[in-house]
């Protein structure tokens, strides 16, 4: 089903990306709207609202696709004009910043609130399953609407502040990342704080910031909305007002800073010593294409050390939280602090293996390198292995903290998750980013969100075939008496993964690439 699915897609992306884009979203959401209406008719008997769960799993949707494309579409807004060298010549021509702000930001707003205005009068068939209202599906748009509004300006803030789409995706993602999660920190960090020890003047603008993130927050208004008492409210909720303030207010300061943000960068003596040359850039390996992609895409040695030494803070966050609620738990992550902490670094992993795989091979395309790298006397799989091999080496301090997080505390981590799990994320996480670097190749922007909204179509497809196959090798495997039967049963799902779906999808990239460099 996911190889037919990526094959029948892959045949439309050859005859004209940008043409039936728009279309290829729209049946996106018609094919998840279907199987919403199946999952909830699955399920009339035991529940009382089929029609309410069929329009959580809507909302849920456009929550993760908004969100998501504040990371990959809207930050490009400026970068791109910074990059090409064009923004420079907008400004020479005599375009103020208000109007380079709003033809570069606001046509990208408006077109996606069009797509999300054509989903209204296929949601209204909500009604008829029962357990909504219309006037909690208008308010539950007029919210969505709301949070792309602010999530589409927070974009644009990052793309004004930072001179690269990469950059500006890693401040958008790290505001959001901390938007959804100030929440739980500030009230779990509270709760494990003994009493006293902060002044009640910071409790107090701690608690303030909960509110107001509770407050802004689209998932917190879509659950009081669509619920029985949300029936009667206004349709405009206060979360409305608040992300079209903050829309507003980030909107103005993106437009007022324009000009100071985007002048040219000073040239310092940092590049011009030679200690500090050594440093940073240091000798070619023997690898020269991953030494390049290592130093000039991943952030090099220094970025490499600022990543290390920030998980590392991460983890002494949680074992100061541990110990400032159980003294006696020494200097090691127990319980669910342990668990906390794993799951904040996976988190970490796959947000850097997803922006990793969007701008890889993206970043060679949009700088017109393809034709330079296909001259050298490299193949096309080596040149791609080495640059998987960058990512990997940036990759290492994540995956270092994790696996010290996961040896200090396995039995309590290995009591909320198991083989299984890990693996069937793993395989998530794989099928995502290698859609990621396949659609790059084909697509301008939003390669990112189209291809977690391909892997999430695949997967909703066909769960239970996903499921079976575990339970098959699970079972096989104990049938023998393996011991570790479990273990084998998921690794042999990984492989034959690798075999039927991601291994068409390397080949299909191998393919483009050549097909690309032969073109430029």
């Amino acid at each position: 089903m996911i190889t037919g699915t990526l094959t029948l897609f892959q045949w439309s992306l050859r005859t004209d990306v940008r043409s039936i884009w728009p279309h290829i979203v729209r049946a996106g959401f018609a094919a998840f709207m279907l199987f919403s209406i199946f999952a909830a008719y699955a399920d009339v008997f035991g529940t009382m609202g089929p029609g309410l769960r069929f329009f959580q799993s809507i909302c849920f949707l456009n929550v993760v696709l908004i969100s998501v494309s504040g990371i990959s579409y809207f930050v490009s807004a400026v970068t791109e004009e910074k990059e090409s060298g064009n923004l420079a010549l907008l400004r020479l021509a005599g375009v103020t910043p208000l109007a380079i702000v709003l033809g570069k930001s606001t046509s990208r707003l408006v077109s996606s609130l069009m797509l999300l205005m054509i989903q209204l009068p296929f949601t209204f068939l909500a009604i008829t399953l029962g357990g909504v209202t219309w006037q909690q599906i208008i308010s539950s748009y007029l919210a969505l609407a709301a949070w792309m509004v602010f999530v589409a300006n927070l974009a644009l803030f990052s793309s004004v502040r930072c001179n690269s789409p990469g950059r500006a995706a890693g401040l958008a993602g790290a505001i959001l990342v901390l938007f959804f999660t100030v929440q739980p920190i500030i009230v779990n960090g509270l709760a494990a704080i003994p009493a006293g020890w902060l002044p009640p003047s910071v409790v107090t603008f701690l608690n303030s910031v909960v509110n107001l993130q509770v407050k802004m927050s689209v998932m917190d208004s879509l659950a009081r909305i669509l619920t029985v008492s949300g029936a009667g409210q206004g349709l405009l909720s206060f979360q409305f007002w608040l992300n079209i303030l903050a829309g507003i207010v980030l909107f103005s300061v993106s437009v007022m800073m324009f000009d100071y943000w985007s002048r040219p960068s000073q040239t310092s003596d940092f590049g011009t010593s030679a200690t500090a040359r050594r440093f940073t850039v240091g000798r070619c390996w023997r690898l020269p294409l991953m030494w390049k992609e290592f130093l000039f895409f991943t952030g090099g040695r220094l970025f490499f050390i600022v990543k290390f030494l920030a998980y590392g803070a991460t983890v002494g966050v949680f074992m100061y939280l541990q110990n400032a609620s159980q003294p006696w738990s020494g200097y090691w992550l127990t319980g669910d602090y342990a668990w906390a902490c794993f799951l904040t670094l996976a988190a970490a992993l796959t947000l850097e293996t997803l922006m990793y795989s969007s701008g890889a091979i993206f970043t060679e395309i949009r700088q017109s390198t393809l034709a330079s790298l296909a001259m050298l006397p490299l193949g096309t799989s080596r040149i791609l292995l080495e640059k998987v091999l960058a990512c990997v080496v940036a990759a290492l301090p994540v995956v270092i903290w994790l696996m010290v997080v996961y040896l200090s505390a396995s039995e309590s981590i290995d009591r909320h998750c198991s083989a299984t799990m890990v693996v069937s994320c793993l395989i998530v996480l794989l099928l995502s980013s290698h859609l990621t670097v396949l659609l790059s190749l084909y697509t301008r922007w939003a390669a990112l969100p189209l291809a977690l909204l391909l892997t999430f179509a695949s997967f909703m497809c066909c769960p239970m075939l996903i499921l079976a196959s575990f339970s098959l090798t699970d079972v096989i495997a104990r049938s023998h008496n393996w011991q570790i039967s479990l273990l084998l049963g998921s690794l042999l799902n990984l492989v034959w993964t690798w075999l039927f779906v991601l291994l068409p999808i390397e080949i299909e990239i191998v393919k483009r690439w050549d097909r690309l460099s032969q073109e430029s």
